[in-house]
């Protein structure tokens, strides 16, 4: 046994892959280095943007816990590292904000770390922590680890913090005007948080015209509060710095994010919204309504003060991403119009009114989803719209429960319509003709002739795997032969030349042809012969005899040969006592009761009926299928064996 010593390696396009925008994307590592800075509970970050020359490199600095040395050396060493496992899932304030309430960090993975990257390689970290200044130099690799770092400098610092440095020049088509609005538009939520570029404070004075917006709520009887919207104007990775961040007496109240009221009555929290937007609520008058915490992590859910204002809040501002939405939800409308024009317009006018205002009422109605899901239903509503059915099936769906959908949404997974149908249609057929066999083979006035023997000929699958073929079919030539056979004139041949109909029986023989080696029919390869015996006519020795005669003379007219595989059966409502199947070189001769062959097929059936006892097309024939799967009351017939 070979054991595989030596360190994994990793290519050179690893940390491209693993690390994504935040080492390609400069607006993504940037906003990514300060929300590393929110995790250590920095109050103050200073960055110094690079010009593109040597003398300003990049550097982002804050005034968070920092690492130990041997923190670095652990966190730096673990890909994927898990925060939440290691530090737990608040970041607490270091001891000399000891009283401010905790805060929950952006970060999860450690992927943020490698942001860096996107300014240079090498760059350079320098870290404060627990009397120690430590400095380590991070750049990329192909060998062990898709990254190397080694410590270059240590020696003793009062304070924390953590800094990272660029050690080349960053060449970038961002000014630091345009660095402070991409901040501004997602950093701006807690007023104890203040980031500097170029020495200049971040505020909302960084954040052009058109990516904020005011709007004032009146809160009746308690005061009015005050909306800032916020446009990123592209949808970040995450929600993490958006959603609704609430100020009273100049402090953030709990956090900055999306809640599941909000979701509720605004927004789903998956959309490019949710990860676009921030709103920032200034409400004083919550705090001398008694509704703010006493740790300040959140409202007393129970406050009417605040229940009025969350509500009336929330309202606005899903009006304000409504409207702000207005050109997009028209272009999503004429794009689902545009795109299915050829369905939609051979439907009458007045279904197509109805289609275009369902368009309308969902794209409004439904910020949440996405375009193509809007043209994946109304692409559904506009077939439906046009075919014979119309909402039929909107209806079942709708009585369909949720776990019915999720198991139908499994079926279409494994199954095309078209394939499904041609496998149900088969089981529901012939369940349905297992219903046929209880009710007109225990029904002593069944006639023979129209009922039993074609009813027969529809279940030779219920013999056995060798008789499903669809090859087998009623073989006119061998009844004529059978017919003389019997002699003269039989009552009711004339009505089925297929059947030779007897006095106290039916004849059917079904033949399966037989291919030469130029796929020509050679003859016969498989004759069946079932004979029905009225009711009352125990089957034994001479209707097995009886049989054998009707083998013997086809074999005396050519028609079938020694090696033609012949199958008898001879039924009847019940047998002669001791009476077995029968064999003579390629002849068998089986005798079977009513009762065990509608078993035999009910068991080829997978014994379905019980299972499927609520399918509608078993209830729209009457059929009880509890009642119809336990043992029944023969119509006047003993179904026992004798």
């Amino acid at each position: 046994m070979v054991v595989n010593s030596e360190p994994e390696l990793f290519d050179e396009r690893f940390l491209d892959k693993h690390a994504g925008a935040i080492i390609s994307d400069l607006t993504v590592a940037l906003v990514e280095l300060v929300a590393n800075a929110w995790d250590a509970y920095a109050t103050e970050i200073h960055i110094q943007w690079p010009d593109g020359t040597r003398e300003k490199p990049f550097s982002i600095r804050d005034n968070g816990k920092g690492l130990t040395g041997e923190q670095f050396a652990q966190r730096w060493r673990t890909l994927n590292y898990n925060r939440v496992a290691a530090e737990g899932a608040l970041s607490l304030p270091p001891p000399e904000l000891g009283a401010s309430k905790p805060r929950r960090p952006y970060g999860r993975n450690g992927q943020g770390r490698l942001a860096g990257f996107a300014f240079s390689d090498p760059y350079n970290v320098v870290t404060k922590a627990s009397g120690e200044e430590v400095t380590f130099q991070v750049k990329r690799s192909s060998g062990s680890l898709p990254f190397d770092w080694r410590e270059i400098a240590r020696r003793p610092s009062q304070g924390h913090g953590l800094e990272v440095r660029a050690t080349q020049a960053t060449r970038t088509r961002l000014s630091a005007a345009a660095v402070r609005e991409i901040l501004g538009t997602r950093f701006l939520t807690d007023p104890d948080f203040t980031v500097f570029v170029d020495g200049i404070a971040v505020t909302f004075d960084d954040i052009p015209d058109g990516f904020l917006r005011e709007s004032f709520v009146d809160v009746p009887g308690h005061g009015q509060a005050r909306i800032v919207m916020i446009d990123a104007q592209r949808a970040d990775r995450t929600t993490r710095q958006h959603g609704i961040a609430w100020h009273v007496n100049n402090r953030l109240v709990g956090e900055c994010r999306w809640v599941g009221s909000d979701y509720t009555r605004i927004l789903d929290g998956r959309t490019s919204e949710a990860k676009r937007f921030t709103f920032i609520v200034t409400a004083d008058f919550l705090a001398s309504a008694d509704a703010v915490k006493p740790d300040w992590t959140g409202f007393h859910p129970t406050n009417d003060t605040w229940k009025v204002t969350q509500s009336l809040v929330q309202d606005r501002i899903g009006e304000e991403i409504f409207a702000h939405g207005a050109q997009r939800r028209s272009d999503t409308k004429q794009a689902v119009r545009d795109s299915l024009s050829d369905t939609i317009r051979h439907a009458p006018p007045l279904a197509r009114e109805r289609w275009n205002d369902f368009v309308d009422a969902v794209v409004d109605r439904c910020p949440g989803i996405t375009n193509d899901q809007v043209e994946q239903v109304a692409g559904i509503l506009a077939n439906l719209e046009v075919s014979s059915s119309r909402y039929g099936l909107i209806d079942k769906l709708h009585r369909l429960k949720p776990n019915e959908l999720d198991q139908l949404d499994a079926i279409l997974g494994d199954w095309s319509v078209a394939a499904a149908k041609v496998a149900l249609d088969e089981i529901q057929n012939r369940l349905k003709l297992i219903a046929e066999l209880h009710e007109k083979l225990r029904d002593e006035r069944a006639d023979e002739v129209r009922e039993l023997q074609p009813l027969i000929e529809r279940s030779l699958w219920a013999f056995g795997a060798e008789f499903e073929s669809i090859e087998f079919t009623s073989n006119r030539g061998m009844s004529q032969v059978i017919r003389k056979l019997l002699g003269g004139e039989v009552r009711g041949s004339l009505n089925r030349p297929d059947f030779v109909i007897l006095d106290d029986a039916s004849v059917g023989l079904f033949s399966r042809p037989k291919y030469g080696e130029g796929y020509e029919i050679e003859g016969v390869e498989h004759l069946v012969i079932v004979e029905l015996k009225r009711p009352g006519i125990p089957i034994g020795m001479d209707q097995k005899n009886q049989a054998w005669k009707y083998v013997a003379e086809l074999l005396e007219h050519g028609l079938i040969e020694e090696t033609t595989q012949v199958t008898c059966f001879v039924m009847g409502s019940k047998l002669a006592p001791r009476e077995r199947i029968r064999d003579e070189g390629s002849t068998r001769i089986v005798p079977l009761a009513y009762d065990t062959f509608i078993r035999r097929a009910e068991s080829r059936m997978l014994n379905l009926y019980a299972r499927l006892k609520d399918a509608p097309f078993l209830q729209a024939q009457g059929i009880d299928a509890d009642k119809f799967s336990q043992q029944p009351a023969a119509q006047g017939l003993d179904l026992q064996p004798v």
